[in-house]
């Protein structure tokens, strides 16, 4: 289906990058990147603009745009959806052409999803989910809000993903098995038994190794 409306997308760096190309791809007329980072005039931002930081939308009204979320960083994405629901600024969920998304599955408001990825019936997807090049999410799965699953991750059935987890590049998560929330899963491993909140681990079978955060980040939860 094509795209009913442009789009800006809220991060100019390398994720953002990749999540306006997918929206090109997809249909979308991408109207540039909203940074507050980034200046305009920056290049290597694919020939499209930036148009400022945050203050932009009070400057420049854009009823008709919708917004993407091209943050990498779980937390930041939070934060982000806050000012714009505060600024009534209507969120995108962006998936590629090139991913395969059974029209069983629930997909939140802001999530993207990248080429090759794949996510079946009865997969719920929270708001602003981060599903990346080529990750598999099978059956009757749950992804909470603001989770990463990064390329090449994989999903099995029944599997349960927490709020602002991260599931690292080509990790896999047995069927039935719960990650908590704000958990690392380091890359390559592999997740037998479920997991709790606000851990890192790793290894084939992945062990819990260390807290994953200070009491003050946790804090933005």
């Amino acid at each position: 289906m094509t795209p009913d409306a442009t789009l800006i997308i809220l991060g100019a760096g390398g994720h953002g990058r990749v999540v306006a190309d997918i929206a090109v791809q997809a249909g979308w007329t991408v109207v540039g990147f909203v940074d507050d980072n980034i200046a305009p005039g920056t290049p290597d931002t694919l020939s499209l603009p930036v148009l400022g930081d945050r203050d932009w939308f009070y400057a420049s009204p854009q009823n008709s745009c919708r917004v993407a979320l091209g943050i990498g960083d779980n937390y930041t994405r939070m934060v982000l959806v806050k000012f714009l629901k505060m600024a009534n600024i209507r969120l995108a969920t962006v998936m590629s052409p090139f991913a395969v998304v059974s029209p069983f599955a629930q997909i939140g408001p802001g999530t993207v999803i990248m080429p090759g990825a794949v996510v079946n019936a009865g997969a719920i997807i929270g708001e602003g989910v981060i599903i990346n090049t080529g990750a598999v999410v099978e059956h009757d799965t749950r992804v909470g809000n603001y989770a990463h699953l990064s390329s090449n991750s994989t999903l099995g059935g029944g599997a349960d993903v927490g709020e602002f987890t991260h599931i690292a590049l080509g990790a896999t998560v047995l069927p039935l098995i719960h990650i908590g929330n704000r958990t690392i899963l380091g890359a390559g491993s592999v997740a037998t038994r479920s997991i709790p909140d606000d851990v890192i681990a790793f290894g084939i079978p992945a062990r819990i190794r260390r807290d994953a955060f200070t009491k003050p980040r946790m804090a933005l939860v």
